[in-house]
């Protein structure tokens, strides 16, 4: 009984060794379908989850350009009213990694508003009582590869009854 578990047992181990030894080199030339009439190579081990994630890695590492920054309001040299609330805001993004939304900093005349203002996917909005005279906003965006855009701009506020009485009181 004994001579039989012993030979049974290491039976059991060489049809062990021969499946692992089978699977390997199965595993080496495992192909998996990428796409139409594309087959993907997987190296042995790996998973088709890891395969994808890194190819997501390398693509964070191949987006060498910052996002875009368009729609800026008040647009350069505009001259705006300076009754009641200036609105200020941009739309921004980046069509490969993406923008960090913890990343948008906006500035105007040099004092960080961001806290203040609305971030809302695509786009920041920022509404402020500014004096009347030249101002300049400054945005900067980076993405989740860590590209940064930064887009300055200026415009002047208006004082409404100055213009008025310095105009002969045409509105414009």
């Amino acid at each position: 009984m004994k001579t039989s578990l012993r030979s049974t047992g290491t039976a059991a181990a060489l049809l062990l060794l021969s499946i692992g030894a089978t699977l390997a080199s199965q595993s080496a030339s495992a192909q998996y379908v990428d796409g139409p009439g594309r087959p993907a190579v997987v190296a042995p081990g790996e998973f088709r989850g890891d395969r994808d994630r890194d190819r997501d890695r390398r693509e964070h590492r191949r987006d060498d350009r910052g996002p875009w920054i368009s729609d800026l309001t008040p647009a350069q040299g505009e001259r705006v009213g300076g009754r009641g609330f200036t609105r200020i805001s941009a739309r921004f993004g980046d069509e490969r990694s993406g923008v960090d939304p913890a990343s948008v900093l906006l500035r105007i005349d040099g004092r960080d508003v961001t806290r203040r203002a609305r971030v809302d996917g695509d786009d920041i909005r920022y509404v402020d009582d500014l004096r009347p005279g030249r101002h300049v906003a400054e945005l900067v965006v980076r993405d989740r590869a860590g590209n940064p855009t930064r887009r300055a701009w200026a415009f002047d506020v208006v004082d409404h009854g100055r213009h008025d009485r310095d105009h002969g009181g045409e509105r414009w």
